[in-house]
């Protein structure tokens, strides 16, 4: 009987093994993907569940709602997996999902025995779409993979672990935020546990506290310096919008946008004094400044302004309020990810981060 056990458990995971193997889909050049059908776990606790929920009648992994709030630590619930890397790499991992509301946005994603990372709490509901979740350096062989409970009322079909950060999942479903997104929304919110902090006081909060959570903004406190960061050595070629808007500030208050940053010491930055309407563009190296360009602009006072910062190869670009571009030629490429800071005595909000490929 021991013996039959162990056979059986043997075939389980090596058909595990052979679909993700076969998921694998080469292309003209080394880039592929693994893809995980979600509907055939290694293990599977309860309120995970396996059950039809595709458009097509395709089953796949499911939490029913009113079940339990796992962000709180209300529910349990876990689904395990197997997959196969066929050679060393870096990976972005990809999820097939359908959400439902903003309290129902969201999973918790373990590969191995990393720590758990939340995927999702993006603004699509109600639409099956593909969600861009971490960056994860892999070893050929066979890994693990857990998908647990982070919210209830939540859907999805398929993982998926592309061996490029520029490939998107193959198909015509929808793709949100093929780089990054933050809206600091949901009723954790959002992914700001995975934001560092370097000085000054920033938190998550509504403007409104009888407002739903998805209307969230990040709130920044200067009495001197303020900085987060967000720092991904990957990112490149890419369009950065945001929102932004001063809450309380003195004349001489500076809000910087921080981009193509390796470290909390090195990146180029767009500075804005909004008071006096003066922009500039700046690249920063340790205690070195060197001014790029400089602008006008103008600002709207106690409304969010819309920022875009277009960063390519040989080019920046900057958009404040659909004005007219300023536009800046660059010897090297922006290469890196993205902070927030401020300078003086200054509040300020920010809300709606998002960064997109350039095609």
């Amino acid at each position: 009987m021991k013996f039959k056990k162990t056979i059986a458990s043997f075939l389980i995971i090596a058909a595990v093994i052979i679909y993700s193997l076969s998921a694998i889909r080469p292309a003209d050049s080394d880039i592929f993907s693994i893809g995980i059908d979600l509907a055939k776990p290694v293990s599977i606790v309860w309120p995970c569940e396996i059950t039809f929920v595709g458009d097509d009648g395709r089953k796949g992994l499911r939490i029913a709602p009113k079940i339990g709030r796992g962000w709180r630590g209300e529910a349990g619930g876990s689904a395990d997996y197997k997959f196969y890397v066929p050679e060393d790499g870096r990976f972005t991992i990809w999820a097939n999902c359908l959400w439902f509301d903003v309290c129902a946005n969201a999973v918790f994603v373990q590969i191995d025995d990393i720590d758990k990372a939340i995927l999702g709490n993006d603004p699509i509901y109600n639409k099956w779409h593909w969600v861009r979740g971490f960056d994860i350096d892999l070893k050929k062989g066979t890994h693990s993979l857990k998908l647990s409970n982070h919210s209830d009322h939540i859907s999805l079909l398929e993982v998926r672990l592309t061996s490029s950060t520029a490939t998107t999942p193959e198909g015509d479903a929808t793709v949100f935020s093929n780089i990054f997104y933050e809206g600091f929304d949901g009723c954790d919110q959002g992914n700001f546990a995975s934001w560092e902090i370097i000085n000054g006081q920033w938190n998550v909060n509504a403007e409104n506290p009888q407002v739903c959570l998805e209307d969230n903004i990040l709130t920044g406190i200067s009495d001197d310096s303020a900085m987060i960061v967000y720092p991904d050595d990957s990112w490149q070629d890419y369009y950065l919008n945001l929102s932004a808007k001063l809450i309380q500030s003195d004349s001489q208050a500076k809000m910087e946008i921080c981009f193509g940053l390796t470290d909390a010491e090195n990146y180029f930055l767009l500075r804005l004094i909004p008071e006096a309407g003066n922009g500039s563009i700046v690249r920063k190296s340790k205690s070195l400044e060197n001014i790029l360009t400089e602008f006008k602009f103008v600002w709207k006072d106690e409304k969010f302004n819309d920022i875009v910062l277009k960063c390519q190869a040989d080019r920046i670009a900057v958009i404040i309020n659909d004005s007219e571009p300023i536009e800046l030629s660059i010897a090297n490429p922006v290469v890196g990810g993205i902070g927030l800071k401020l300078i003086g005595h200054v509040k300020a909000g920010f809300d709606n981060i998002h960064i997109r490929k350039i095609n």
